[in-house]
């Protein structure tokens, strides 16, 4: 993948949990069509992040990064994965009440269900 690069201002600093920081970039004005929709397709991606104050980075400069470490919250767990799986399921019957009533429901059901199986 090229590396993306625009003139933009960290506008905004803030300390989050364990040690890290979240940024909030203001990109200058006049993106085009093209440039918008390189940047909005790596919306939620993993990656580096470099900047560099009054000037362009080059691709030399950037070479040797370290390779990105493995991101535990990058894989669902057993019960995201069913509450997710669950919502679609909701959601092709009809969104009949909210959500989290037919979650709790169906998660009551497996568990009566279960209990019963046991000895």
């Amino acid at each position: 993948m090229e590396l993306l690069q625009t003139p933009a201002t960290i506008s905004k600093i803030q300390t989050m949990s364990h040690r890290s920081l979240r940024f909030q970039i203001d990109t200058q004005e006049n993106l085009s069509d093209e440039e918008m929709g390189k940047f909005t397709s790596l919306h939620e991606k993993f990656g580096h992040f470099c900047f560099m104050p009054d000037s362009k980075i080059t691709e030399d400069q950037i070479l040797n990064l370290p390779p990105l470490p493995d991101r535990p919250e990058d894989k669902k767990s057993p019960a995201q994965a069913l509450r997710g799986v669950l919502y679609v399921y909701w959601d092709q019957r009809g969104k009949q009440g909210d959500f989290e009533t037919f979650y709790r429901g169906y998660i009551d059901n497996i568990v009566i269900k279960i209990k019963e199986k046991l000895t």
